[in-house]
């Protein structure tokens, strides 16, 4: 990896408004605290220690990124937060942003157990943070959440914050987990997953695996990554996957979760061949579905999702899990389970005049993306285009 040389790690606190913060530029000196905070504080899953190690492990090179990890501390010295940030350079500027490199689907801070800041004292504590952060144009956080396990995001309430036109859902599992779906699903549903069960039972027999050995991983992750190379292909969208470092990554901490990382991978197969599977984080007592992929052609009529759906949220609850992510996306498909959205927000703040120039430009490329939906004719030509365009490329 190149390493920025900007800012030596880690640096002088500074201090302002009674909080200090620290920069760190390599994991390796805020591991030790960083994996205190995790245990004793709360932290997503996409901010656990193994996690974001991993991310700047095995796609910070071809990401041309380098951690900023920022050591928020109060006026008694004791830890307030850690904040895993990310320094990117880019066509022409650079840019700070939160340390996901596509991967994460949440921006929240470790938060240090039983200090909850309010917004007055986050205001505080972000002008130390930006004091210490080494050079940039602008400074980039989407997806921000509202709460971090139950607990106040600071982040949300800083005053550059603004909602996205994005949202996030999930629901929360209780009681017996044979009987979960009942209590989740609407009659009319159950109905119907009852009829798909039946015609996927009638081509064989169908089997819920959760992968448990280094074998399995890799049967049902090859599988996961053909069936998304395929379906992204034929809607041509973006498929991540298709960068090989990505698809490592993704293996990689699939295998780690054998050995207590938080990834869990599932395969749904009838008669030995998979037809689904599913990828998702185990933390805090929150499943987070990160991947979900299914068979097309000959399958697509019996619903192969919907089925490993419902089976990962039995294993979740059989688990002893409270409440189950389906993240990022508002898609039909989730509200048969009885999910609640949650907004998130973003945050953009101009450093340079460089990075006003490139706020406007994005700013210009979501307002054509608002215009487009608001003009379904256009809306539809322009899809039309971009599916053609990467199917050309791919």
């Amino acid at each position: 990896m190149s390493v920025i040389q900007d800012v030596p790690a880690p640096t002088r606190p500074t201090s302002l408004g009674g909080y200090q913060a620290r920069l760190h530029t390599t994991m390796a000196t805020v591991a030790h605290l960083w994996s205190r905070l995790e245990s004793d504080g709360t932290a997503t899953a996409y901010q656990r220690l193994d996690w974001a190690t991993a991310v700047v492990e095995r796609l910070g090179t071809a990401s041309k990124a380098e951690p900023v990890i920022v050591e928020v501390t109060d006026a008694n010295g004791r830890s307030v937060m850690l904040v895993p940030l990310a320094r990117l350079r880019l066509r022409g500027y650079r840019t700070i942003t939160w340390l996901d490199l596509g991967v994460c689907d949440y921006a929240a801070p470790i938060l240090a157990p039983g200090i909850d800041l309010s917004a007055d004292e986050m205001a505080q504590a972000w002008r130390a943070i930006r004091d210490v952060l080494p050079r940039a144009d602008l400074i980039q956080i989407s997806r921000i959440p509202d709460d971090v396990t139950g607990r106040p995001n600071p982040f949300a309430t800083l005053p550059g914050c603004s909602r996205m036109d994005m949202q996030a859902s999930g629901v929360a599992i209780e009681g017996d987990a044979e009987t979960l779906l009942a209590r989740l699903c609407r009659p009319s549903t159950l109905k119907d997953m009852a009829k798909l069960r039946r015609r996927l039972e009638r081509a064989g027999t169908v089997t819920f695996v959760e992968a448990r050995s280094a074998e399995e991983i890799d049967r049902i992750f090859d599988a996961l990554v053909e069936q998304r190379r395929s379906r992204f292909a034929e809607i041509g969208r973006f498929n991540l996957l298709s960068r090989p470092d990505v698809e490592a990554f993704y293996r990689e901490c699939a295998h780690r979760g054998l050995v207590g990382g938080p990834v869990r991978l599932f395969g749904l197969a009838v008669d030995g061949e998979w037809i689904a599977c599913a990828y998702g984080l185990v933390h805090g007592g929150t499943f987070h579905g990160i991947l979900l992929t299914m068979a097309g052609e000959a399958w697509r009529n019996t619903s192969p999702g919907l089925h490993i759906v419902a089976e990962t949220l039995r294993w979740a609850r059989a688990e002893g899990l409270g409440y189950f992510d389906f993240t990022v996306g508002v898609m039909p498909y989730k509200s048969d389970f009885g999910v609640q959205t949650r907004d998130l927000s973003e945050l953009y703040e101009v450093v340079t005049l460089r990075g006003r120039l490139v706020k406007h430009a994005i700013a210009g490329a979501e307002a054509s993306k608002v215009w487009l939906r608001s003009h379904p004719e256009w809306f539809a030509r322009a899809q039309k285009a971009r599916r053609w365009l990467r199917r050309k490329v791919a």
